[in-house]
């Protein structure tokens, strides 16, 4: 065990804060200064459990890091593990709004699209002037280029909105199972070219709960999305579903090339021109941001735990209200399945242009 004054030798001048648990009893032995400026006093000697979600004190990995809500606060958590000694390190997220930026990196996807669907068009145009239709790759090239923009564009939406609190949010009766499996079909089907082994399972055959299928669904599309940009052909991504009676954990298991562990303690955070690392980065950086806010929206935990070169998993830990269940006594709402639109926005990132074209637009 780490004694007391190790931890404050070592920690005191940090700025970031942190703070040491007793690994077996959970009961807060060390904060440091800026933990206890931020909590507004001093955490030492009660139990972390009255502080933090014991989804994240009593997972099992050594080492993950966690989005959640400490005291009223977002926060992410990076969470060390040593021998009878548990290291919080806590950064608290801004609760300025609104504070999202455009990015360079986000004003260049917009760019390339826009630059794409205008060479598309005009190639579609001038094989029209010639007198024959446009082959179905052009098309689908001007179709893939459209979804890309409009990918770029609703996540920039959907994470405003996070930042002020004002996501939609229309929770109703789900069979959570049927959901998780109907969206990991759609991937399955979307995907097929790429290679990536794609799956779903579950402990359950139905699990009727209260959430905002729209909103799960996105959540579901962005965590496919990061997972599909990090794996290659071989590589297996598995969304499971799990019931403990007390709480829904969705995880997202992927063996792909892991997150840098320079970069992993960003993830939570807004893209910032000012980070060279940032720019760097598939993707548009709002994807576990995103996801992120919707499980706080279901009063949820996000823990992401990854090694580089042997994968990431992310899970998601949903309380069950059962209360709330009961009072949402309406039919089952019908998960909207068919459409493959708003899937092939999420994907798009991550497809071949041979997935697009009007064949999904009906």
């Amino acid at each position: 065990m780490y004694s007391v004054n190790n931890l404050i030798r070592m920690f005191s001048s940090v700025r970031q804060s942190v703070i040491g648990l007793d690994s077996e009893s959970y009961s807060v032995i060390f904060a440091n200064p800026a933990a206890r400026t931020a909590f507004g006093f001093d955490p030492t000697g009660s139990s972390a459990k009255e502080i933090i979600s014991c989804d994240i004190l009593e997972e099992n990995s050594a080492d993950y890091l966690c989005g959640t809500t400490i005291l009223g606060r977002k926060a992410s958590i990076s969470v060390v593990k040593e021998t009878g000694l548990t290291l919080l390190f806590i950064d608290f997220l801004s609760d300025d709004k609104p504070t999202l930026g455009i990015s360079r990196h986000m004003i260049s996807s917009l760019r390339n699209s826009a630059m794409g669907i205008k060479m598309s068009a005009d190639r579609c145009f001038s094989i029209l002037e010639d007198g024959q239709l446009p082959s179905e790759k052009h098309v689908s090239v001007l179709y893939h280029y459209y979804y890309s923009l409009l990918r770029t564009l609703i996540q920039i939406d959907s994470a405003d909105l996070i930042e002020r609190g004002e996501l939609p949010f229309s929770p109703a009766s789900v069979d959570l199972v049927k959901l998780c499996s109907n969206v990991t079909n759609t991937v399955v089907t979307l995907c097929a070219e790429t290679g990536v082994n794609i799956s779903f399972t579950a402990n359950k055959n139905e699990l009727i709960t209260v959430v905002d299928p729209a909103r799960i669904e996105q959540l579901l599309l962005n965590l496919f999305a990061n997972s599909l940009q990090h794996t290659v052909s071989g590589d297996s991504v598995t969304l499971s579903l799990n019931f403990t009676g007390s709480r829904i954990i969705i995880s997202l298991d992927d063996d792909g090339e892991g997150i840098p562990p320079e970069s992993i303690s960003d993830i939570f955070k807004l893209p910032d021109d000012s980070d060279e690392k940032a720019l760097k980065r598939k993707g548009n950086g709002l994807g576990l941001f995103i996801a992120l806010g919707i499980a706080q929206q279901h009063k949820g935990v996000l823990l992401v735990e990854s090694r580089e070169s042997k994968g990431t998993c992310v899970r998601i830990m949903l309380p069950v209200d059962e209360d709330t269940v009961q009072r949402f006594n309406s039919p089952e709402t019908t998960y909207r399945h068919d459409d493959a639109s708003f899937v092939l926005m999420e994907l798009a990132d991550v497809l071949p242009s041979a997935s697009y074209g009007p064949k999904y637009e009906d």
